[in-house]
């Protein structure tokens, strides 16, 4: 298990005990208990983080329906029959570490029985809900005529993204997917179309100027190469070498060359340049802090809210067996597994958002006092009792997706 997940379910509960055990009836300040007199920023912070925390509490059922439900139609496919009969948001913790044992049951079964194996992992992305942040964090604001600013001067313009109607300039990135080939002049981590100069690690489908690892007949009297190409490969390439030049459309991220230049295409993005301002722009990474005051944990609570609700594609996985495989299984593998590669890259993410939600609702529990402690000390409580069960079931998700998709991205089994 990576150091990233044991991080993540280090994430304890103590600011939220601090928050459980503050008495409801006490803790006045000279301010008198009268719930009315309850200033409006707190009242404002305090229905920031219970949104937050309804966040929290959202995402955890969604990732228990992501991971358990993946988890269990894999190990289904895979012919283990000791699986939860239906996995839903409510389901406890214990059904979704049920369905990944028994997924990595069949995985390590079905891959081990397959050989010797490689796989590819293409393209996947996820970008933070921006202008909910921006948003959310209106309530935050000290100073009420500060401005939080847009998702263009808070995002660092290398991981600032969207569709760009001019050119993705040169050494910017052009984001394509399995579904949707980005145009390309660089390098490309995905299956190249078209002039691979550098090298493909990968299959090359094609002519090979240079050596291949593999040729076979082309149907017209002469043959192709259906291999590793330690030269250049014209047709198609799965895994172009780190350094090789794709020239044509790459189904993961083009880095584009220093003199390049390049529209991606319609359906494409670009990452980190355009030539003209972004349509639908997006941030990649978190936000920096705004310019103007905010309560630091109401912040927090915002920040947290942001990445968790990020709008995320997952990867295209694919495998190569040298032996007989399960091709049913196989097909099932590569439709479900993307989703846990993903959320396994985003445990230290999903981490850090998690903790800035618990440790923000506890902090505010614990120094309430008056006529707010009054007012809200009973959802304050509610809310960090649903903060404890969301953030362990998140642990939970986030360990099985980690286990779960190493076992089946360990290339060779």
């Amino acid at each position: 298990m990576s150091k990233k997940i044991r991080g993540l379910r280090r994430l304890a509960a103590p600011a939220l005990l601090i928050g459980l055990a503050v008495p409801l009836t006490g803790g006045c300040s000279s301010d008198s208990l009268d719930p009315t007199n309850c200033e409006a920023n707190v009242k404002a912070n305090i229905e920031s983080l219970q949104a937050s925390v309804d966040t929290l509490v959202e995402v955890a059922g969604e990732l228990t329906v992501t991971v358990g439900g993946a988890c269990k139609r894999i190990a289904e496919a895979g012919g283990e029959m000791d699986v939860p009969a239906e996995i839903t948001k409510d389901s406890p913790k214990e059904d979704v570490q049920k369905a990944c044992a028994a997924a990595e049951a069949a995985i390590t079964a079905k891959l081990s029985a397959a050989g010797s194996f490689s796989v590819s992992i293409e393209g996947g992305k996820c970008t933070v809900a921006a202008e909910a942040q921006l948003n959310c964090e209106a309530s935050c604001q000290v100073d009420a005529s500060c401005d939080g600013g847009s998702v263009e001067a808070r995002c660092d313009p290398g991981e600032l993204s969207g569709k760009c109607e001019g050119e993705c300039q040169a050494g910017a990135t052009c984001e394509g997917s399995a579904e949707v080939a980005a145009n390309c002049e660089g390098t490309c981590e995905g299956t190249c179309e078209g002039t691979i100069e550098g090298g493909c690690e990968g299959t090359c489908d094609g002519t090979c100027e240079g050596t291949c690892s593999a040729e076979v007949d082309d149907g017209m009297g002469g043959t192709k190469c259906q291999g590793t190409c330690s030269g250049t490969c014209t047709g198609s390439c799965t895994q172009p070498a780190a350094s090789a030049k794709c020239t044509g459309s790459c189904t993961g991220n083009c880095t584009l060359a220093a003199d390049a230049n390049i529209n991606c295409g319609a359906e494409a993005t670009c990452k980190g340049g355009c030539s003209v301002e972004y349509t639908a722009p997006q941030c990649e990474a978190k936000l920096t802090p705004p310019d103007c005051k905010v309560d630091g944990d109401c912040q927090a609570g915002c920040e947290g809210r942001a990445e968790l609700k990020a709008e995320c594609t997952p990867p295209a996985v694919k495998y190569q067996f040298e032996g007989n495989v399960d091709a049913s299984f196989v097909s099932v593998l590569e439709a479900e597994i993307g989703i846990l590669v993903q959320i396994k890259g985003r445990a230290e993410a999903i981490g850090v958002a998690v903790k800035g939600i618990v440790d923000a609702t506890g902090n505010l529990a614990a120094n309430i006092t008056g006529g707010c402690l009054v007012k809200f000390g009973a959802d304050l409580k509610a809310s960090i009792e649903a903060s404890v069960q969301a953030q362990a079931s998140v642990n939970v998700s986030v360990s099985a997706s980690a286990s779960a998709s190493g076992k089946a991205t360990s290339s060779g089994g």
